[in-house]
């Protein structure tokens, strides 16, 4: 069996948790003796191949009006007409359609499809393929892919995501099987009228490991160090963590700050709150982070389909405090992994901080159950459910 996955990015392009997770889903296609093919972008004029850990690899060039990656600065009147055309992209399409007739795959697994647009749906269909789609973002409900404006979500769709996402919807049903990978996200579809007549959804969670392990720092020593891990944006709810931190006990706590953001922001937090225990320690990698933590903290604002990090944290047997966000309910279990509260409910989240502070043996108490939870996130299990989506899609038992 062959598989053909396609996402808008994949490595050495990773920009966040949908790319590792196509790539570990890849990768774990193939070590269970399938074969799996990767269509992605890139910032390239053509198209080349590769091979990445036995995985073939096509590098589509981005046929639009520049790479949105980037550093540099693109002119608002661009984006628009970026939009426009990734919302029905005949040259990308084009292009998956020439490479579905050369690897014949017996399967088409979409992804992210930014950069593709929903027309690459139709092209597989036209050959009599069936397709499985994952959710990882809100694309084709917000040409942002986050639901999220002006520091509040989008309980309803303004104008400009109404017009973009419009062309979005009946492609949706030539989907045979949708998968979310949270509950939230795909209630979020399904809810809007998406993947009406899809014959299957499931709800298939994000695949990591802990390749390295390194012993978590004593919890027993004072003060608790609290952590972040992430891109510095507002709607990461970072400042509603900063916030609380004003409102703790001087002396009986730390925060570690991992993770890099636009210049300005980023001086605007250092120095609005440069007199607390904070340290911003850039771009760090999980590995290097989470063993020196007591405890992670996830404040999204945006509802965030299903924050990788807080896997991370488990699979280092750290307990988390996030929002009650998103997918974020169904990854922290109340008072056995950590805590939840509401980003908008005043001292919500410093008293979670607190019962840590009063309570420093609440770490070590639920680190157990924060490896036992990390388990089910193992890549091997994430393929073997992927695989039974896709037998299911194919018509028969793999």
């Amino acid at each position: 069996m062959k598989i053909l996955l396609l996402n808008t990015l994949y490595t050495p392009n990773l920009i966040g948790g949908a790319e590792r997770v196509v790539q570990s889903l890849a990768q774990g296609i193939v070590e269970t003796g399938y074969h799996s093919v990767v269509v992605c972008a890139a910032p390239t004029k053509s198209t080349r191949v590769d091979w990445v850990n036995g995985v073939k690899v096509y590098y589509i060039g981005l046929k639009n009006l520049y790479w949105p990656w980037g550093n540099n600065r693109v002119h608002f009147g661009l984006k628009p007409a970026f939009h426009v055309l990734d919302t029905y992209h005949p040259w990308m399409a084009r292009e998956v359609a020439r490479i579905l007739d050369i690897e014949r795959p017996d399967l088409v697994h979409t992804n992210n499809i930014f950069g593709f647009s929903t027309l690459t749906w139709r092209r597989v269909k036209q050959r009599g393929l069936p397709i499985v789609h994952t959710l990882h973002d809100y694309y084709l409900l917000c040409p942002q892919g986050s639901m999220f404006r002006g520091g509040e979500n989008c309980e309803t769709r303004c104008i400009e995501c109404r017009l973009y996402s419009l062309p979005r919807k009946s492609p949706s049903n030539q989907v045979d099987s949708v998968v979310g990978v949270s509950e939230a996200i795909l209630e979020r579809h399904l809810k809007r009228g998406y993947f009406a007549t899809t014959s299957r959804t499931k709800v298939i969670h994000n695949a990591y490991r802990l390749e390295t392990s390194m012993l978590q720092t004593d919890s027993r020593r004072s003060p608790v160090r609290f952590g972040y891990l992430g891109k510095l944006s507002a709607e990461k709810g970072l400042e509603v963590l900063l916030k609380s931190l004003t409102q703790l006990p001087a002396g009986k706590y730390t925060l570690e700050v991992a993770g890099r953001g636009h210049n300005d922001y980023e001086s605007y937090l250092q120095g609005k709150y440069r007199m607390l225990p904070i340290r911003f320690l850039g771009y760090t990698r999980p590995e290097n982070f989470f063993p020196k933590l007591h405890v992670l903290v996830v404040p999204s604002l945006w509802h965030d389909p299903l924050p990788t990090v807080i896997i991370e944290a488990y699979a280092h047997g750290v307990p988390v405090i996030g929002s009650n966000r998103g997918g974020i309910p169904q990854l922290v279990e109340e008072g056995r992994t950590g805590f939840l509260f509401d980003p908008y409910l005043p001292g919500d989240l410093r008293a979670k901080m607190q019962r840590f502070i009063d309570k420093p043996t609440l770490i070590n108490d639920m680190r157990s159950a924060c490896l036992s939870k990390a388990e089910h996130f193992l890549p091997e299990n994430i393929v073997e459910q992927y695989l039974g989506v896709y037998a299911y899609a194919i018509g028969n038992d793999i």
